[in-house]
């Protein structure tokens, strides 16, 4: 397993493990895994650890050189999250599948690299977002048409444009980013 990034950010921040075990509440002895590359983090465990060295997980993600990584398991992988991405288009044109397909994925996959639950909840989290902004569009569609109608298209466009993007940047191994939102799945 290839060494996490923690270990640098903990020493830029000029902390022990066990300082850094204090104040995130994740014990110094998983700290000591994650950062030799023993164990996968849990994704609540690397967010409490980025939250108190005051990074984005993401960062903690990062990982030493990619010669170490076969280049077929980092091509596996890429795939992999982009059919998060993938799904998640795929169900816009079908109401609810596109929460429902990446969820699906996202259980079958998330155990297997913190990668793959990073990105699966980070697609489902924007996907319910968006589809809960989209039920009072349409309300309002149907009742005042000439606010609703730009409403229902700014969404339904925003969402498939995002996905869009955020496909071409998992396939391109850069970080995923959804703007506008909220945190379902932690």
């Amino acid at each position: 397993m290839p060494i996490s990034k923690l270990a640098d950010y903990r020493r830029k921040k000029g902390l022990s493990q066990e300082q850094l075990a204090a104040m995130s509440g994740v014990s110094a002895r998983t700290i000591q895994r994650i950062e030799k590359g023993t164990v996968d983090a849990h994704g609540s465990t690397l967010k409490m650890l980025a939250d108190t060295l005051g990074v984005d997980t993401a960062l903690l993600l990062e990982q030493e050189p990619e010669e170490a990584v076969p280049a077929t398991a980092v091509a596996k992988k890429a795939k992999t999250t982009a059919i998060f991405h993938i799904l998640a288009l795929v169900g816009l044109f079908l109401p609810v599948l596109n929460i429902i397909l990446p969820a699906i994925w996202w259980m079958l996959k998330k155990d297997e690299l913190p990668d793959y639950d990073r990105e699966g909840r980070q697609v489902i989290n924007f996907q319910l977002t968006m589809s809960l902004c989209f039920v009072p569009a349409v309300f309002l569609l149907i009742f005042y048409f000439p606010v609703g109608f730009p409403l229902v298209l700014l969404i339904y466009f925003f969402t498939v444009a995002m996905s869009l993007v955020n496909l071409l940047r998992s396939l391109n191994r850069q970080p995923v980013r959804y703007p506008f939102t909220f945190t379902f799945l932690r």
